[in-house]
């Protein structure tokens, strides 16, 4: 099994491009329209992470 190049996401072993809903640009705006509010973003090269939380 070949090891993942890390200088890739961890999006399917690929960099996230500027039109992906992923990307954090993207996601946070889409969050926030929706009641929810992003706290943690993080896209790695082991793995990606975005948490949210309702908007109070």
């Amino acid at each position: 099994m070949k090891a993942p190049d890390l200088h890739q996401h961890a999006i399917d072993g690929r960099p996230l491009s500027p039109e992906d809903p992923l990307a954090e640009p993207n996601l946070r705006p889409m969050l926030d329209a929706t009641g929810w509010r992003l706290t943690t973003y993080d896209d790695a090269a082991e793995h990606f992470l975005a948490r949210a939380v309702l908007a109070r």
